[in-house]
């Protein structure tokens, strides 16, 4: 039997979070983890989409960084 989480719970969290972070806005996965509740797997494999789709960049410290679909970043 499969677990599915229903509507309401940490996608959506994690959608609206996402979808309110700013150009040079910066977020890391234990915040995200935190403020969804979702696994740290589940966080991260996301967030390395975002930064393959180029909608994020991260730095060496582990921090992503939300970048500008418009042109530089923005600091």
């Amino acid at each position: 039997m499969t677990v599915v989480e229903p509507c309401g719970t940490g996608w959506d969290r994690l959608h609206d979070i996402l979808l309110n972070i700013k150009p040079g806005d910066e977020i890391t996965p234990n915040d995200l983890v935190d403020q969804t509740g979702l696994s740290p797997e589940m966080v991260r494999t996301v967030l390395e989409a975002l930064t393959r789709a180029e909608l994020f960049e991260k730095n060496e410290t582990g921090v992503y960084i939300r970048r500008s679909l418009w042109g530089p970043q923005i600091p």
